[in-house]
């Protein structure tokens, strides 16, 4: 596995998850989706983290943070490319809740990913230690969870523009429910937390 399968995995979840938002045009109701609660939310939030920190516990030597994990990234790269996208996450349910527009975006090329995105804010965190990457990861998700508990009902659950796009393009930003994206994100969690398991064992 190299960070182009990653990404290629990680944009094909997204591309699914932005079609499972849009209604069908030729259906005369729109099929229900399925019921998200707070305390499910918050749930799932809690078993990432609690994931981490069981994923710190176990590497107990300095060695294993600098094992590859893709072709390219190591253990301690892809804690800091999680947590990049843990502190995106508060980021944009915080524009959200503020009802401000974004003014940048977040470019998914198609079959490929936010590669460039991600370059950078790796870059962005070269010089911070294992320890600081996951605690970034730590205070972004609890964070998170304090907004799952204290938005709006029409926030946290009501449609919006976010500024991934496929093309970069703003005009062809994605559309989706915070609280849908807080899901996915979950299961980008997961999806690292399984090959790093692999590689640490």
């Amino acid at each position: 596995m190299n960070e182009l399968d990653v990404e290629r995995a990680l944009v094909e979840e997204w591309q699914a998850f932005v079609e499972a938002q849009r209604p069908d045009p030729d259906a005369a109701v729109s099929p229900p989706r399925s019921r998200l609660t707070r305390p499910l939310l918050w749930a799932e939030l809690e078993d990432a983290r609690q994931a981490f920190v069981e994923l710190r516990a176990s590497l107990d030597e300095p060695a294993k943070a600098e094992a590859l994990a893709t072709t390219r990234w190591t253990v301690k790269d892809v804690v800091g490319h999680v947590a990049s996208w843990a502190t995106e996450l508060v980021r944009q349910i915080e524009t959200i809740a503020a009802h401000r527009e974004f003014d940048y975006v977040i470019t998914f090329t198609p079959r490929v990913g936010p590669t460039e995105w991600n370059a950078r804010e790796l870059e962005r965190r070269a010089a911070m230690s294992l320890d600081d990457r996951f605690r970034e990861l730590d205070r972004a998700t609890a964070h998170v969870q304090d907004l799952v508990l204290s938005l709006p009902d029409d926030v946290l659950f009501g449609e919006t523009v976010l500024p991934q796009t496929p093309d970069g393009r703003p005009e062809h930003r994605w559309r989706a429910r915070p609280a849908d994206f807080i899901v996915n994100m979950c299961s980008h969690y997961r999806y690292h937390l399984d090959r790093l398991r692999e590689v640490v064992r």
